[in-house]
């Protein structure tokens, strides 16, 4: 599966929190004999995350633990998930905005603010068009020298993470 980088759509719920520090946008094409929800993507991207993932969150962890940035890991998946799929918050996490094609999840701390959005679109038959999307305000300078670390792997962890959740959730169906 060919993820690409593109740019946020004007019409996508995850635009309304535009203008930021930092935006993208990765899209692929999904072909599937059943539809797959933004609310199933977004669940299986933060939840499904293959072993070399979860080691660099846990140095991430670790390395930025001493500045008070909030870590993602340890979270009970199904509070998570309920989270997502019922307009909920979890921990530092909440749904702040959905349709019936696009769910935007928003992760604030004291450094940064970060919005992640997934959104299907049926293209054709047994094929759907996804996009991710991340936007990010800093609220200092920390959330600014965070993101620059965490940058160059932002572009490679994406795109594989969409790829590995697309996997898992294809084999569930």
């Amino acid at each position: 599966m060919k993820v690409k980088k593109t740019k946020i759509a004007e019409n996508d719920l995850i635009a309304g929190y535009l203008p930021a520090n930092y935006a993208d946008s990765f899209e692929c094409v999904i072909n599937s004999e059943k539809g797959i929800s933004a609310d199933d993507i977004m669940v299986a991207f933060w939840t499904k995350s293959p072993k070399w993932v979860n080691q660099l969150f846990k140095l991430r962890d670790w390395v930025v633990s001493p500045f008070g940035i909030q870590s993602g890991n340890n979270r009970n998946s199904d509070l998570f998930e309920d989270a997502i799929r019922n307009n909920g918050s979890y921990r530092f996490i909440e749904t702040v905005a959905k349709s019936n094609d696009e769910t935007v999840i928003c992760a604030d701390d004291k450094h940064l603010k970060m919005y992640f959005s997934v959104k299907t679109i049926k293209t054709k038959e047994k094929q759907q068009k996804l996009s991710v999307s991340t936007v990010v305000h800093f609220h200092n300078f920390l959330g600014k020298a965070y993101f620059f670390v965490i940058y160059p792997f932002h572009h490679f962890i994406v795109p594989s993470m969409i790829r590995y959740s697309i996997r898992k959730l294809k084999k569930s169906l």
